[in-house]
């Protein structure tokens, strides 16, 4: 074993500098670090080194499977050269100490995880408990407490503490599959959500037996990250649904029959929590028919009064059903956005400018209109704390956005 060590401390993996950092198979990685921290740990099973390392990296994000990869080419390098001497007493030992080292490693990534997630998921539900108007959001908060006795139980390996795993037992299941059917119109997309749901609790349902393993850490952490991104899924589309509610039991415009300004501050301010809860951006939309004074004083406010029915069926035409649309002013209008980054919400809003521009005023005279948009982005990242100055912040650059499409020439997207 002393000569099996002694040649494995000569070798290493084909590695290339870049940029002042080793790197191996085209990822960064300590793997000099690593290497030495294994054969140290290997001439001495007791050796915390190793340990101190680890932790360093699952704390500073370096993956698993990244870690697991080159720890996997030196289990096999060790092998080869244990093989080469042809002492099955020393393979046996290899193969047995590896296999408790990577148990221990992979369970100090697990451990350093269930924390982190312990915290956001906590950091969630604060944004979702904040809420005034919390609606379908009840059915997210319930899926964050369902998350946080999974954190749980993975975190004691007691499958007694297992969340419900049964997607149609749990709240939001019992939900989607009576109240939700009436409310989702698409019928594929009633499935695509039960699918959604259901991936999420068999996932779980993976775990249950894991937890009585003595060495699972690795899949349970795969497993527990896997169910982290399918909760923020499923809480996404659980605050689309709410959107849809919103537009459904908040009171309308009498002309347009979109939601009153006077719920603005409330929308936007549900959304920033959302939005912190579900980790996605969203945008905001402001347009105002262009020369609409003119259009009044030429054809009289019963034709302006047509004119913004005729855009309001163009834009209910266009959005989807979880999009927020406010009468934000006389001809002025304002789109709340969910899950929509910039780029995307400039395509609706050109999409929505090039409609309203093909689509006159039908009447004796067919009347030409043109709209003016102001887009932005409210990212999640952008803001720790939800209060009104904010709100007003948002508004103010979406406003300032819409101006500057007046001054290059209306009929624009900036």
């Amino acid at each position: 074993m002393t000569r099996l060590l002694a040649s494995l401390d000569q070798m290493t993996p084909s590695v290339t500098m870049a940029e002042g950092a080793l790197v191996v198979d085209g990822a960064y990685t300590a793997w000099p670090k690593i290497r030495v921290c294994l054969l140290a740990t290997l001439n001495d099973a007791k050796n915390s080194d190793c340990h101190k390392i680890i932790e360093h990296l699952a704390n500073t994000n370096t993956p698993l499977m990244l870690f697991a990869h080159q720890f996997g080419v030196l289990r096999n390098l060790v092998l080869k050269e244990a093989l080469a001497e042809r002492d099955i007493d020393v393979v046996e030992q290899v193969m047995n100490l590896f296999g408790t080292m990577e148990e221990e490693f992979a369970a100090i990534y697990l451990k350093i995880f269930l924390n982190r997630l312990g915290t956001r998921n906590h950091v969630r539900l604060g944004h979702i408990r904040a809420l005034h108007d919390q609606n379908l959001l009840s059915y997210f908060e319930s899926h964050l407490v369902w998350m946080e006795r999974l954190i749980e139980a993975v975190r004691l390996r007691r499958q007694d503490v297992l969340p419900e795993l049964d997607p149609t037992r749990c709240q939001f299941g019992q939900w989607l599959n009576s109240e939700g059917l009436q409310l989702i119109r698409d019928r594929s997309h009633v499935k695509q959500i039960q699918l959604q749901h259901e991936t999420m609790h068999h996932v779980v349902a993976e775990m249950q037996d894991l937890l009585l393993l003595p060495q699972a850490s690795s899949p349970l952490y795969a497993l527990l990250r896997k169910a982290e991104i399918y909760s923020l899924e499923l809480g996404n589309e659980i605050s689309l649904l709410n959107n849809v509610v919103i537009m459904n039991v908040y009171s309308k415009d009498a002309l347009t029959g979109f939601l009153s300004r006077r719920f603005l501050d409330r929308v936007l301010f549900g959304q920033m929590e959302v939005a912190k809860a579900t980790e996605m951006p969203f945008s905001v939309i402001m347009f105002d028919l262009d020369h609409f004074k003119v259009l009044n004083d030429t054809y009289g406010h019963l034709a302006g009064d047509k004119a913004l029915v005729h855009v309001a069926s163009l834009v209910r035409e266009t959005l989807r059903q979880s999009d927020l649309v406010f009468r934000y002013g006389g001809e002025e209008f304002m789109l709340v956005c969910p899950s929509t980054n910039l780029l995307q919400a400039r395509l609706l809003a050109e999409k929505l400018r090039e409609k309203i521009a093909a689509s006159p005023l039908q009447g004796e005279i067919p009347i030409a209109l043109s709209a003016s948009f102001g887009v932005s982005e409210v990212s999640p990242d952008s803001y720790q704390v939800v209060d009104s100055r904010l709100i007003e912040e948002i508004i103010s650059t979406c406003d300032g956005h819409l101006y500057a499409a007046k001054r290059n020439g209306r009929n624009c997207v900036a």
